[in-house]
């Protein structure tokens, strides 16, 4: 399978190094695909733009995080609420 991972930090990193395994994966990042030959060389993924992992992978992770409402994302009242992933309308 075809996955496109949009994010590689600490969940984007290790969902890209399991998702590898058998897989045929895009990683990208906010920085550039420059930026991206660790992870390149220990999993076999191919570093690619933002746009270009959207459209590459028959299934796309995108935006891997943690919520950290004090450290960084300050509050986000759906996320408190519990309404985050809901369908829209």
């Amino acid at each position: 399978m075809k996955i496109g991972i949009i994010g590689a930090g600490q969940i984007g990193g290790s969902l890209t190094r399991l998702m590898s395994l058998g897989h045929e994966v895009y990683v990208a990042n906010s920085r550039g695909p420059e930026t991206l030959g660790k992870v390149a060389a220990e999993t076999g993924a191919t570093p690619v733009s933002v746009g270009k992992a959207a459209q590459s992978g028959e299934l796309v992770i995108v935006d891997t995080g943690n919520y950290y409402p004090r450290q960084r994302d300050g509050r986000i009242e759906a996320i408190e609420a519990g309404d985050a992933g809901k369908p829209v309308g």
